[in-house]
């Protein structure tokens, strides 16, 4: 994917897009599945965008059990809200779910615009703040899908929440169900057995990661 796929560069030219990433201190990665971007308790002032691959967003309590926050594709961005808060510690872990590559660019660059102030500043510097408010409707829809007290409750309400967005009563979700277990907060194992029997009740079919509302 080309940088300039993401929202965070919409309605900049390639031209502008190729003279502003110095200025923004960008730097791109790469890595493997299963390694960490980012560390709890560290700090950022750089926010990273997906070019390839995807990433997790997890948090881990005290006894090591870890919930998935969200999952980052191809154009997406990660730890923004950190970035833009310099010596703010990182309460989350961003781990590359498949191999990855990422380039970071530094917050303080994007929010305060060069000294030529020039328009492509202040038009990244929008869209900066779309995108911590989609961060932020994001995180509001985490909970609501797992505010219900039980694990039926929690899987039917992710589950419409995504058909709900895919406008079909089949879709893909981007989690297998070990993973869909730590988003939701639940054991791996009573999930299994609650989606089952949904399944057996009618109200849900699935097969992999695609599920179909009936």
């Amino acid at each position: 994917m080309a940088i300039g796929t993401s929202a965070l560069f919409s309605g900049i030219a390639p031209g502008d897009l190729e003279r502003m990433l110095p200025c923004l201190n960008a730097r791109e990665k790469t890595y493997q599945r299963g390694q960490y971007l980012l560390h709890a308790g560290q700090t950022t002032n750089a926010l990273g965008v997906v070019l390839e691959g995807r990433l997790r967003v997890e948090v881990a309590d005290a006894w090591g059990n870890v919930n998935i926050l969200q999952t980052c594709e191809s154009g997406e961005i990660f730890a923004p809200g950190y970035a833009c808060m310099p010596g703010e510690t990182l309460d989350i872990d961003v781990v590359a779910d498949t191999n990855a590559r990422v380039v970071f660019l530094e917050a303080e660059k994007i929010i305060h615009p060069c000294p030529h102030q020039c328009a492509c500043h202040i038009t990244i510097a929008s869209n900066l703040m779309r995108v911590l408010a989609r961060h932020n409707l994001e995180m509001n829809r985490r909970a609501m899908v797992t505010t219900p007290k039980t694990v039926r409750g929690k899987i039917l309400a992710y589950l419409s929440q995504v058909q709900k967005t895919a406008g079909t009563q089949s879709f893909e979700i981007p989690y297998s169900q070990t993973k869909l277990a730590a988003y939701l907060g639940v054991d791996r194992s009573t999930l299994s057995a609650e989606l089952g029997r949904l399944r057996k009740e009618g109200v849900i079919d699935y097969r992999g990661t695609r599920y179909t509302l009936l």
